[in-house]
């Protein structure tokens, strides 16, 4: 079945800023066609790359942003590549656009003559601060925007005992900003193909990186707009006004698991059985312990930390987690990322596909649906697209014949 967009062309004009959205796009069905410069995108020089042999078609980096795209080659700077690129806008229901600031605008196309040409395009355009306000042109990339955003700030080790830190921050991981700009213009789109379908107009859609990033911080922002209350970043776990107990544990086996306190009903109760029957609830089962209110404040949930350190270390970590989950306590293990590949889980939710790769022979497993539709599948190919693949094939559609095709190839516009 086809996805909830199947019948959506989006055009995209897109560096690392945009190229996630575009692969979300394509994900959910739309034919996204990736227009790059004569010889590939910037981006295909990202590694790493297939068996380490740097090349446009083997970079993983484009294989990933980039799977379910198909790809044409065109020099949108030279007056010919304008014209036709204006034929391709004319044609589309989406342009994404993460080119540098003004890029279009200088080439006559501005948003007014975006809407002259095509009155239904919804044109999405993504930049590091915004096409307003005193940042418009200052320069970022994914790293400044997480220092910027304030993700930095919550991740990373705890502070000392005095609220100061003796290590720095620590960025999630890379291109996280442009996954947070990148889903948010994904449901923005979606947003406004629905609202097209009752106005009948397209729509510009404004998205500075910095604005997305910044409102992305989960409790940090608000405890500091509402009492303006600092929180500490804090070791595998949420950024607090207040330094909580631990939450990683190493097990038997010399990994980890995160261990929380169960919040459900009853859920002490239930933890502490559970320690009890595999030897190891301490002092939890005296009568101490057996009054709610003395189950209370940062003393005692460090206690009860302790506690589940010394049952979490004597078991094996998926053993220990799984006996958890049967009971209904909320842990789970710390897996490295190609532990979760044969996962039954996964597996069910089409978290992973295998994509083909005629041009080598061979068959990857790559990352498939973030999200599953009710009623459609996520798209599970094909692979990126190798550089000016499609080119006969989209530009023939445009009404060109082939030798015009020819003669663009020949004089490096496409």
């Amino acid at each position: 079945m086809q996805g909830f967009l199947f019948d959506v062309k989006v055009l995209e004009l897109a560096d690392e800023k945009g190229e996630f959205c575009g692969k979300l796009l394509a994900g959910a069905g739309a034919d996204v066609v990736k227009v790059e410069p004569p010889g590939g995108n910037p981006t295909r020089s990202l590694g790493p790359f297939y068996h380490d042999e740097p090349h446009a078609d083997r970079s993983l980096y484009f294989w990933h942003y980039n799977f379910g795209k198909r790809g044409v080659t065109l020099d949108i700077h030279s007056a010919e590549g304008t014209e036709v690129l204006k034929k391709m806008i004319a044609q589309s229901d989406v342009l994404l656009d993460s080119l540098p600031l003004e890029t279009l605008a200088k080439l006559g196309l501005d948003w007014p003559a975006l809407q002259a040409l095509n009155p239904r395009l919804i044109y999405v355009a993504l930049s590091p601060f915004g096409r307003s306000g005193p940042w418009r042109d200052y320069k970022a990339n994914d790293l400044v925007h997480l220092a910027l955003g304030g993700q930095m700030m919550c991740c990373g080790y705890n502070p000392k005992e005095d609220g100061t830190y003796d290590t720095p921050p620590i960025a999630p991981q890379m291109w996280h900003a442009y996954h947070i700009a990148g889903n948010q213009a994904f449901i923005a789109t979606v947003g406004a193909l629905i609202g097209r379908e009752t106005t009948g107009e397209g729509e510009m859609i404004d998205v500075p990186i910095h604005q997305a990033v910044s409102v992305c911080t989960e409790i940090d922002v608000p405890y500091w707009i509402y009492n303006q209350t600092a929180c500490y970043r804090q070791t595998g776990r949420h950024a607090q006004p207040a330094v909580g107990p631990e939450v990683q544990f190493p097990t038997k086996d010399g990994r980890y698991s995160i261990i929380l306190a169960n919040p459900f009903p009853g859920g002490y109760e239930t933890v502490v059985k559970f320690f009890d029957e595999k030897g190891h609830a301490g002092d939890l089962t005296s009568e101490k312990y057996q009054d709610p209110n003395s189950r209370k404040g940062i003393e005692f949930a460090r206690h009860f930390a302790d506690v589940q350190a010394n049952c979490v270390a004597a078991f094996d970590m998926e053993e220990i987690w799984r006996g958890g989950q049967d009971l209904g306590i909320p842990w789970a293990p710390i897996r490295t990322p190609e532990e979760n590949l044969g996962d039954a889980q996964w597996q069910a939710r089409a978290t992973f596909t295998e994509v083909e790769h005629p041009e080598l022979g061979q068959r990857f497993s790559y990352i498939g649906a973030p999200m599953l539709p009710n009623e459609v599948t996520w798209r599970q190919g094909p692979r990126a697209p190798l550089v000016g693949e499609h080119n006969e094939d989209i530009y023939r559609q445009l009404g060109m014949s082939r030798e015009e095709v020819m003669r663009l190839k020949e004089r490096e516009i496409i």
